[in-house]
């Protein structure tokens, strides 16, 4: 039998997650092989929008222009509601997306047209369509897998695998990887049609409309800002997907609409069904082994989240694994990923729980919920990590400093205005670290005039100090150099656990 192929990283999936995690891994030195099984990018829009925090990643290596260019066909809509049907009176109107608070600018694309992006730039790695990885072998380095693809099969050695298949892993099956949470909370068919809902829509711009009444459940997107509609119906226990027909469909969709004589052509009705579901994996690492995406965390697609987590993610995982396989971090590192984005993924799934379940009518705040949402975007914190704890703080913040500042994508030591010594021990550091006096008071980081807040590539805060000499240990520290591995339980967080409590 031949040698396998060796690659540093292999990526099983080929989403948004999985190409985002091949973008950045290039952006950090580390050469990948993605696996998609699918024979093409995504081919119709799901995720709408990225939130600002996302974005600001994508900049950090080169892409928010690229980004930019494209933009969605309802980039302009900001009606997400709840009604009877979609000429009837709205029950709950949620806040707009735009306005959930903190800096930056949302971007407006569409699933379909971001994951052609990130393809065309993923920096050299070997994107394989058509390829699913069906085997998986912890070994001493790394993983040994086996890629299948028309060509037939393929032996892949590598030294960590990031398994991003989406929501019904199989790799997060056959890992034995349970999941926790609420599981599924509905199960939707998506029928595709063509109508002018100008008159029931009475001018408003819907991303989402969730309807209501006794002929039918689901909720109406557009696909291209004008006429082309996607609804999704709810199901009812026991149904599946051949039981609605297209005349049936027809039927279904004019409930929903809810005004007399509006013409509609059903284009076509999918062959099968999907979930929407509240899941959290048990571990998002396993040895060499990495769960990102949905297949570590599933969430009702309800406040920008699903993909925003998933990126998110992959860039947590890649500027670690760039320091690991470079020698300069020890594999010890890799633990504080799951350490970090689990909490996270367990807040996140509840928070879109709640705001489903406000939106489909149900009990809650949705002021509240839209609150939580803002705070849970642009002030997320990790309880524990790649950091250095002290009294006065226990948990690694993000630093709005390192956005503004576009010092995302690598190490920066951000200084008060009295700080002596640092910009030699900057020089002197085991990764390259920019050294630059903080744009004012670093008041939100407690930071002394005399202090400095290190920064890692993704802008939280790895360390606060006042001692220049005391940074090359704090980083030795962060990066697991020489000391004993970690792990970490899987704990049901709330918002507060990765935020903090609300002022006042």
């Amino acid at each position: 039998m031949s040698e396998p192929l060796r690659v540093p990283v292999l990526i099983a999936g080929g989403g948004v997650t999985g190409l985002s995690a091949a973008v950045f891994l290039a952006h950090f030195g580390v050469p990948s092989l993605l696996a998609e099984r699918r024979p093409a990018p995504l081919a119709e829009p799901r995720a709408r929008s990225l939130n600002p925090p996302t974005v600001e990643l994508y900049r950090a290596v080169g892409l928010e222009r690229a980004i930019r260019a494209v933009r969605s066909p309802v980039a302009d809509h900001t009606v997400v509601a709840h009604a009877e049907s979609v000429a009837g009176p709205e029950r709950v109107r949620l806040p707009d997306r735009s306005t959930a608070g903190g800096p930056g600018q949302w971007v407006p694309i569409d699933q379909d047209q971001l994951e052609p992006v990130l393809r065309d730039h993923a920096g050299g790695a070997d994107v394989r369509y058509g390829t699913e990885v069906v085997e998986v072998e912890h070994v001493a380095d790394g993983v040994l897998a086996t890629l299948r693809s028309a060509g037939g099969d393929v032996r892949v050695h590598a030294g960590h695998l990031v398994v991003a298949d989406g929501a019904r892993s199989a790799l997060r099956d056959l890992l034995g990887i349970g999941h926790s949470g609420p599981g599924t909370i509905a199960r939707k068919l998506n029928v595709h049609f063509e109508a002018d809902l100008a008159g029931p829509l009475r001018g408003r711009r819907v991303v989402a409309l969730t309807v209501a009444n006794p002929a039918v459940r689901g909720f109406l997107t557009s696909v291209d800002g004008a006429r082309r509609w996607r609804f999704a119906i709810s199901l009812e226990p026991g149904q599946v997907a051949a039981d609605f027909t297209r005349e049936r469909c027809a039927e279904l969709v004019r409930a929903a609409i809810g005004a007399d004589g509006v013409p509609i052509a059903v284009e076509r009705v999918a062959d099968t069904t999907w979930d929407i579901a509240g899941r959290v994996a048990d571990r998002m690492r396993v040895d060499r082994v990495l769960i990102a995406g949905d297949a570590a965390h599933t969430m009702p697609p309800v406040g920008s989240f699903g993909v925003a987590t998933g990126v998110q993610d992959a860039f947590n995982l890649a500027w670690k694994l760039g320091l690991v396989h470079r020698g300069v971090a020890g594999e010890e590192l890799m633990a504080t990923y799951e350490a970090e984005r689990l909490p996270v993924a367990w807040a996140t799934t509840k928070l879109c729980v709640e705001r489903y379940r406000v939106l489909n009518g149900g009990p809650g705040d949705a002021a509240g919920n839209g609150a939580r949402r803002g705070r849970l975007m642009f002030e997320c914190a990790y309880p524990d990590g790649a950091f250095v704890p002290d009294p006065d703080h226990p948990r690694s913040t993000r630093v709005a400093q390192a956005s503004t500042g576009d010092l995302l994508g690598g190490w920066a030591l951000l200084t008060g205005a009295f700080a002596r010594g640092w910009d030699d021990a900057a020089a002197r550091a085991v990764v390259p670290v920019t050294c630059r006096p903080a744009p004012g008071p670093l008041v939100a980081e407690g930071v002394p005039p005399d202090g400095a807040v290190l920064l890692r590539p993704d802008g939280f805060a790895a360390w606060w100090g006042t001692d220049p000499g005391s940074l090359h240990a704090a980083l030795d520290r962060v990066l697991c150099r020489g000391v004993d591995g970690r792990e970490v339980d899987a704990p049901a967080a709330t918002v507060e656990d990765v935020v903090g409590a609300p002022a006042g």
